[in-house]
């Protein structure tokens, strides 16, 4: 894990407070649960408060023995639940009452981290309502959500909620360069099209997202099926990114009416901004691939219509549906 101390936690300077407050005056709540867009710093929040209670010097120094096991995700006292796949099982929960059952080894507390509890089965969220009722003494839930809609509400109403809100462009920019030496250009546009969401920044730029999306307008602006195949293919290839290509996509055609609108400017690091006049039938296009994609439609045949669709708005049918396929049947 990465260690850093609350007083470095961008854009969320109530969640701060209140936990700055708890650790100096030693009434740290038994269950907290933290709720708020994806990547806006929850976990990073609570391995902050942990690093600052377990540190020798109590202020997450990185050097001393405590944050080292810290770092190196082997401290006894901290556990952190999530998920296996989809959801998080009634055994993980069981693995947080074995961890409760005696006191701490070597920290004040023993922490439990569970990230993104709104994926608990039924029986995990109902073995764990049972530790949140009656939690030992020097035990510390932290619970993170986007919301508490998929909750129980008895868990909800057993921990103290503490709200974080989406990262400003300006609180972004200056993180995505600062601590992870982005250039100046990808992180403002990343910026712009992370909605707020530190962790979504990142995916796009570590899974290459924007050249994705370069890749995908420029084969749609092409006149050669055999250079869209090779698009097609490439991305099609990438089946776990298309879902953020696809909000990718949807923000492009957002900014590209936004900009034809002269409501903001136009960002750079994005394509050419797409056709005014056909932005909102695109915009139904990638929905409707969405949607097959849910339902375990072919992400390549769901690409070729998609790039098709691009293609016939920009030029009025430079590429043909059938000719994409013909060219792929002959590969």
């Amino acid at each position: 894990m990465d260690l850093c101390s609350l007083r470095d936690l961008r854009g969320q300077p109530t969640a701060v407070n209140l936990f700055r407050q708890a650790l100096e005056q030693g009434r740290l709540a038994h269950a907290y649960l933290l709720v708020g867009p994806e990547g806006t710093g929850k976990a990073t929040a609570v391995r902050a408060l942990t690093a600052e209670l377990f540190c020798e010097s109590r202020k997450a120094c990185a050097q001393c023995r405590a944050c080292g096991k810290l770092l190196r995700g082997t401290h006894p006292d901290f556990l952190v639940l999530s998920r296996e796949g989809e959801r998080i099982s009634l055994a993980r929960v069981r693995e947080a009452e074995r961890f409760l059952r005696y006191p701490p080894l070597e920290a004040p507390a023993k922490i439990v981290l569970v990230q993104e509890a709104e994926r608990l089965t039924p029986e995990a969220a109902n073995a764990l309502l049972k530790s949140l009722e009656e939690p030992p003494a020097y035990a510390h839930f932290f619970l993170t959500a986007v919301s508490t809609e998929r909750l129980l509400p008895t868990i909800v109403s057993r921990t103290q909620v503490v709200r974080f809100r989406a990262l400003s462009p300006e609180v972004l920019e200056g993180l995505l360069m600062e601590r992870f030496n982005l250039s100046p250009e990808e992180a403002q546009v990343l910026a712009l099209l992370a909605e707020g969401s530190l962790g979504r920044a990142l995916r796009f730029s570590r899974a290459g997202l924007l050249e994705d999306l370069h890749r995908l307008a420029a084969a749609a602006r092409s006149e050669d099926p055999g250079l869209q195949l090779k698009a097609v293919e490439a991305l099609g290839a990438r089946k776990d990114r298309l879902p953020d290509l696809l909000y990718l996509l949807e923000l492009w055609l957002w900014h590209s009416f936004l900009a034809d609108r002269g409501l903001r400017p136009y960002p750079p690091g994005l394509p050419e901004p797409a056709p005014a006049k056909d932005i909102f039938s695109l915009a139904e296009e990638v929905e409707r691939v969405r949607e097959g994609l849910e339902s375990y439609a072919n992400p390549e045949l769901s690409l070729i219509y998609l790039l098709f669709r691009l293609s016939e708005a920009w030029s009025g049918g430079l590429s043909d549906e059938n000719t994409l396929l013909q060219h792929k049947a002959g590969t």
